[in-house]
């Protein structure tokens, strides 16, 4: 098949490679054509990034057209300076290139463009960009890069440009540098923040290395890179560098000959003052330079590609007969990938894609994202659960400035754990309101405890689980028994926001007060359950926070006695309390996207008066307790709800095609699939330009795994109830559970599975409620019949 790139050369100058080739088409989202509307400019660079966890790498093009938003992003980089909260910081970028011919530059905005078309190989983490430009003069040029940010080597970039003259000679200037002139979008329109200022730039032939630092925080950003010419070999040309204000530049001019190719190459390092010490960051950074530039493109290349291998080997999930359902899987996989952090560090609601929601984690991270790592990567779990832990003083703080003992995980979170949520926002009306998500929407406490509680399950990392784990259960829990009031006979927690954010200021909400109750007699049995297996280690930590043995005791109470309504003939679990009260709409009309239309008389300022809510409450409580509630429960609720959800935030669709495949609403399950998968791709909520959707991307997987193939790993055995929609013909993955690793490849009526692990075992298997007694290291097929 005809990619529209021609064959590459091997980067270090020599014979022709496969390095750069184009994986199967399976592997490429394509991006062709240039319109210059910067919100679809902004679109595509989010869609086109590139990344590794460390940092990401926004897919502008190299000569930021008018429009553009380019950026470079650090995992832990925030900033707050002039901004209202700190955010993340939009950092220095290394991939700018422009190309010049007798004073005029080869741009899209401003040349006819024959062709122009990015793509981005989620295989090898490549971003290919070819682009046939002619300028007001006639002058016709190819323009051709690559870039990648290493897998395997975080803080190294590489970039390959090739420039060729088609109907002309002459002389062609060639600029890359470093650029500091960058800043972060404000809250209004054409705002701009700037988070940096210049502290270094030194300049030689063969490298250039630029140095800022955040005025807020102090922390220093370093970047130094080569840039040279690599073929032809011996080729004549000039180099000057430039200085721009907070820009270096190195510009290569060459006189060219009408259809040769000449092909350059850029070495980039990034560093940061949170790895180097500030002294010798220049150093540190300069020398790891070096040693690149010594070492060879080709050989860092080629271990990047080795990495992606070992990623997609582990991550990769096969569906057979659905090409766009596997290709949107792939892509979500993809951004899961190049996200996980390397470090202890969270994960923003937009990833590293953008600034948007300021970079900062929410409960997206343990419900809709962490999921992903913990089956596939638990080292990158730990990552994040570890950012919770070492933020744990930051929650007490936010505990104490409201009133309460323990630790408050923050809503929004950043760099030290205390609450950042922006005090002020626009609707999507687009007028200016207080937030309370920051003091009310206190769930996210227990979203983080059952992620810790998941990852142990699954991985039994019992080291975390008493070092960690055990410290965040028992203050967080101290929190939610001071936040509970006893007003009668129950207790009960008064103005919260649940998932629903339509509603605000709430009493008993269903999904935090179920959540609270699981959460705190986790505490309390955990507490009883560690004082006779690890006695030391309760003692070492109630020594630490100054714990007693009458605490656990009032959690339990509280746990037993925290109100919950639901009515015992319908099943109905009731919101909030009067929820059932309000105005009833259910949603009868869609837009020609399929995207709910509101009733007539039902806007933004009226909506929490009525029925109507903002994505899954009460469902995805049941979705999280599955054991807890019966079919017919489920059931009931999600003929409730579902008519009643407004679906405005990507965290909805996922949570209503899991809870669709287990109350056997299918067709509905695979609808709300395809929206989840899609929803960055085709830009279902027209906001794709401000980053990433990251819950709607974990979702996606959770979705197939979850949903789907009906995967739960509990901690001694395997629970299965698959049903794949009409058009899969099979689907195939494999996760890792802790010491061993599970094969899974399912068909409509028949499934294999092979737990491969070091020790011989037999594992119960459990499917649709028929269990079955599996050996280690055997493969097995199975008939199974959905229900």
């Amino acid at each position: 098949m005809s990619t529209g790139f021609s064959a590459r050369t091997d980067p270090a100058g020599g014979e022709a490679t496969a390095l750069f080739e184009l994986s199967s088409e399976e592997w490429l989202f394509r991006v062709k054509g240039f319109r210059k509307t910067p919100k679809l400019i902004q679109v595509n660079e989010t869609l086109l990034t590139i990344g590794n966890g460390y940092l990401n790498i926004r897919g502008s093009l190299e000569e930021l057209p008018p429009g553009h938003c380019g950026g470079m992003y650090i995992a832990g980089v925030f900033d707050k300076s002039e901004s209202d909260v700190e955010e993340l910081v939009k950092c220095p970028m290394w991939t700018d290139v422009s190309v010049w011919h007798e004073g005029e530059k080869f741009c899209l905005s401003t040349c006819k463009v024959i062709s122009h078309e990015q793509v981005l190989d989620m295989k090898k983490g490549l971003l290919h960009r070819r682009s046939v430009l002619r300028n007001s003069s006639g002058m016709i040029l190819t323009l051709e890069t690559i870039r990648l940010a290493c897998m395997h080597a975080p803080h190294l970039g590489y970039m390959n440009v090739r420039v060729t003259p088609k109907n002309f000679s002459g002389k062609i200037r060639v600029l890359s540098g470093l650029n500091g002139e960058v800043f972060n979008r404000g809250y209004f329109p054409r705002e701009l923040y700037k988070h940096l200022q210049l502290e270094k730039i030194e300049r030689g032939r063969n490298f250039m290395y630029l140095e800022m630092k955040t005025r807020e925080r102090g922390v220093r950003i370093a970047e130094a890179a080569s840039w040279k010419l690599i073929s032809p070999l011996g080729e004549p040309l000039q180099w000057e560098p430039r200085i721009y204000g907070e820009k270096f530049t190195s510009e290569i001019t060459i006189d060219a000959a009408r259809g040769r190719t000449y092909e350059f190459e850029k070495l980039a390092v990034v560093a940061t003052s949170l790895e180097s010490p500030p002294h010798s960051l220049f150093r540190d950074t300069i020398c790891r330079l070096k040693s690149y530039v010594r070492k060879g493109a080709r050989r860092e290349i080629e271990e990047h590609l080795d990495a992606w291998r070992s990623k997609w080997e582990q991550a990769d999930v096969h569906i057979d007969g659905d090409p766009q359902a596997l290709m949107a899987l792939r892509y979500n996989i993809y951004q899961l990938l190049i996200n996980g952090p390397t470090g202890p560090s969270g994960i923003g609601a937009k990833f590293l894609s953008s600034e948007g929601y300021l970079g900062h984690a929410f409960w997206d991270t343990e419900i809709f994202i962490l999921p992903f790592y913990v089956y596939n990567f638990p080292p990158i779990a730990r990552n994040l659960l570890m950012y919770r832990y070492n933020t744990l003083p930051g929650a007490m703080r936010n505990a104490e400035k409201m009133g309460y003992r323990g630790a408050k995980y923050a809503w929004e979170s950043a760099t030290t754990g205390e609450d950042v949520t922006p005090r002020f926002a626009s609707k999507l009306e687009k007028t200016i309101r207080l937030i309370y998500t920051g003091t009310e929407e206190d769930h996210i406490v227990s979203d983080v405890i059952y992620g810790v509680e998941r990852y142990f399950r699954v991985t039994g990392d019992e080291d975390f689980l008493l070092r960690y784990g055990i410290e965040m259960i028992f203050q967080t829990a101290r929190f939610w028994e001071s936040r509970t009031v006893k007003p009668g006979e129950e207790f009960e927690i008064h103005t919260v926001i649940g998932p629903d954010e339509f509603h605000e200021h709430v009493n008993n909400n269903a999904y935090t007060n179920f959540l609270v109750k699981w959460h705190l007699r986790l505490a309390a049995m955990l507490y009883k359950h560690v004082s006779s297996t690890n006695p030391e280690v309760l003692d070492a930590v109630c020594s630490k926070i100054g714990l007693d043995e009458r605490e656990p005791l009032k959690w339990m109470l509280v746990s037993r006695s925290l109100k919950f309504t639901q009515d015992q003939q319908s099943g109905l679990v009731e919101q909030f309390d009067g929820y059932f009260a309000l105005r009833d709409y259910v949603i009868v009309r869609y837009d020609r996207e399929g995207r709910p239309v509101m009733p007539l008389g039902v806007n933004y300022r009226n909506i929490g008066r009525t029925q109507l809510i903002k994505q899954a409450d009460v469902l995805i409580m049941m979705l999280l307790f599955p054991h807890a509630f019966s079919f017919e429960e489920k059931l009931a609720n999600y003929r409730y709800y579902e008519p009643r959800t407004a679906h405005k935030s990507s965290l909805s669709h996922c949570t209503h095609a899991m809870m669709g495949l287990a109350v056997a609403e299918r067709v509905n399950a695979y609808r709300y699939f395809m929206k989840t998968a899609l929803f960055d791709l085709k830009n279902l909520h027209k906001n794709t330009d401000l980053g990433i959707h990251a819950a709607a991307v974990g979702g996606t997987w959770q979705t197939v795994i979850h949903g789907f193939a009906g995967l739960t790993l509990k901690s001694d055995r395997i629970v299965l109830n698959p049903w794949l929609p009409r058009r899969w013909e099979r689907l195939a993955f494999r996760v890792k559970w802790r010491d061993r690793v599970v094969y899974l490849d399912i068909s409509h009526r028949t499934l294999s599975i092979r737990i491969d692990a070091d020790a011989e075992l037999i594992l119960p298997c459990t499917i649709y409620g028929k269990t079955t007694k599996l050996h280690t290291n055997r493969p097995y097929e199975l008939s199974y019949c959905p229900t």
